[in-house]
């Protein structure tokens, strides 16, 4: 009998390791550690039998002159880089210099092909890489965008409820709707917290459908409620349930795509988000056009019971069966050994540690000091900050213009209001895909927020013509644009550390999405409706702070890659009398030129 229940794939190694061992030498300048630091780690529940990158017996780890140690690994391209006359203004626009070397860094442009594109950063060249990318676009890619959608779904209903009759059957006056919509994302921001911990540590194929079942069961609680306050305690426990699965699959999105390759994917998340906006508004208008009372059932109600049932639950279902978890601990049901093993490879190849059955103690100081004293936290927290508060498309403000008109039907209310998501998804593609082929993420967040810039000061003004409206309204999606660009840098951030980057997405993640819980009651007040003045101003502020933000990013971002340089590939050495980096010693020693011009690590046995 064939079993369907995920469990724990016992495959070792990776893709393209080799059965000898390269030689353990030291000399007066120089030594090579066999032995690994020892680290508090938590109890280990069986054979660690997917290994941790770090310790294959294939790399070699030298100690330099300066103390500071550096690993070196086999079927690894090495380029060896003088930085004698590098251009520094050019340069620091130069999004992937530190980040992939040359042979890794695979032109788009030469013999472009779609293929290409999609897939630039192939190690092995092989069948079954090419078979594990369309594998991985359909598990992961595709399932995380049936989930965002269903997810999103949800969410914009509420918008759409809202104006489709919820409004009067539940009393919502004054500030109510602002205030409800705040209320509820508190629980998502207090429950996600236990995923610091349990992000590394526990199956993704069981963690996340449990989430989204909760979340099931209180969408449908929604079409029951009979009050405001009750209607606000199901939203709250429902949101409380879904309150992790942003970062929970982003990390995992993290652990199996390269660095050219992730906003491209994230991009497919992101169009669940986007979808649910477009359908959310289709099907409201439909279902109160056809179902509105039928059995008693107002149109709103219908639509949290249809939601529930046939969109929430199938995706629930779906997620324990094509969750794969990480290349290091992987429970996929449709990936070989050989796959698995290549995939690993790949993270290795792009420096990626993804967890395996031993992590540092929760609790241990260490970890908090790395989190809280670490630069990058705070800031990437301002720079998620300001990507939730400059969101001007979730606002609800369109639609609520639209009402204000009071020359549109329901149904063709619903209808319009899934116009500025339906352009969103050309908008995201741009910067996304943009930002994959171009390797230069800051540019398309830069670019989306000059546009979103552009429709804030627009609807500032409000006294503008029609057409200009409605520009500033359809153009309203550029603020969430640059959202797969803004992940896939704080995932590159963190890759190095698996607690770290968990506890790292949670924190940031809860802190910016507590900031979002409130900002919106001073600055998108009901009150206000249909010109919300004050949330264009905020809008607009947040979003000059995101574009120019981005450049202390690249910074920064460009600095930890040159101190990870040769976990990329990259040997540096500057030959300029002036500022003389010699080259280390360990290119002639443990390293060898082949014909392509990089250099490999010397194969050699092991000495007792």
């Amino acid at each position: 009998m064939v079993n369907i229940i995920p469990k724990l794939r016992h495959v070792k190694g990776y893709y393209g390791q080799v059965e000898t061992s390269v030689t353990t030498l030291s000399d007066s300048s120089s030594s090579i550690n066999d032995d690994k630091k020892s680290v508090n780690v938590d109890e280990d529940d069986g054979d660690d039998l997917s290994q941790d990158p770090s310790m294959f017996n294939d790399s070699i780890t030298v100690t330099t002159e300066t103390g500071k140690d550096v690993t070196l690994i086999t079927n690894r391209s090495y380029e060896l880089r003088n930085e004698n006359g590098r251009n520094r203004f050019r340069k620091f626009f130069d999004e992937f210099e530190y980040r992939l070397n040359a042979k890794d860094k695979v032109s788009r442009f030469t013999n472009f092909s779609f293929f290409k594109f999609l897939y630039p950063s192939r190690i092995t060249n092989t069948r079954a890489e090419t078979t594990l990318m369309f594998k991985l676009d359909i598990l992961v890619g595709l399932y995380f965008l049936m989930l965002c959608w269903s997810k999103s779904v949800d969410l914009n209903n509420y918008t759409s409820a809202y104006i489709s009759g919820m409004k009067e059957d539940l009393g919502f006056k004054g500030n109510d709707y602002i205030y409800t919509s705040s209320i509820t994302g508190v629980g998502a921001i207090i429950f996600q917290i236990p995923f610091m911990y349990i992000l590394p540590r526990y199956p993704a194929h069981y963690v996340l459908p449990f989430m989204d079942l909760g979340w099931t069961w209180f969408t449908f609680a929604c079409y029951r409620a009979n009050s405001l306050a009750e209607f606000r305690g199901y939203r709250f426990i429902c949101n409380s349930f879904g309150g992790a699965y942003y970062p929970v699959s982003q990390y995992i999105l993290g652990s199996w795509y390269g660095p050219d390759e992730l906003s491209s994917r994230v991009f497919l998340f992101f169009c669940g988000q986007l979808l649910g906006g477009v359908t959310s508004g289709l099907l409201q208008g439909k279902i109160y056009g056809s179902l509105n009372m039928v059995r008693g059932l107002a149109g709103w109600r219908w639509m949290f019971l249809i939601d529930a049932i046939a969109i929430s639950l199938p995706t629930c279902i779906l997620g324990f069966f094509l969750i794969p978890g990480t290349p290091e601990q992987c429970y996929s049901l449709f990936l070989t050994d050989e796959e698995i093993k290549i995939a690993r490879a790949r993270a290795r190849r792009f420096a990626i540690v993804n967890p395996t059955s031993k992590l540092p103690k929760f609790f241990s100081w260490s970890n908090w000091k790395k989190l809280f004293f670490s630069p990058f936290f705070w800031i990437l927290c301002v720079f998620d900050t300001v990507s939730w508060n400059n969101m001007t498309a979730f606002s609800g403000s369109y639609s609520l213009w639209l009402k204000s008109l009071d020359k549109y039907s329901v149904v063709k209310m619903n209808n319009l209001s899934s116009i500025p998501a339906a352009l969103g998804f050309a908008y995201v593609a741009i910067c996304a895909l943009g930002s994959d082929f171009f390797r230069c993420k800051w540019a398309f967040i830069f670019f989306s927020n000059m546009m979103n810039a552009i429709s804030c000061a627009i609807l500032i003004k409000w006294d503008v013509s029609s057409s200009a409206k409605w520009f500033a309204f359809m153009t309203t999606y550029f603020s969430v644009a640059a959202s797969p660009c803004l992940w896939s840098i704080i995932n590159d951030f963190l890759r190095f550390d698996p607690q770290l980057k968990a506890m790292t997405w949670i924190a940031i993640y809860s802190f910016s999405q507590s900031t979002y819980s409130w900002i919106p009651t001073l600055t998108w007040k009901t009150t206000e409706s249909p010109k919300f003045r004050t949330g264009y101003i905020a809008s607009l502020i947040f979003t000059l702070i995101y574009a120019f933000w981005s450049f202390v990013v690249l910074f920064f971002y460009k600095r930890n890659e040159k101190n990870h340089s040769i976990d990329n590939g990259i040997i540096l050495y500057n030959d300029d009398p002036e500022n003389k980096k010699e080259i280390p010693f360990y290119v002639e020693k443990y390293l060898e030129q082949r014909e392509d011009g990089f250099y490999y690590l010397k194969e050699v046995s092991k000495e007792n």
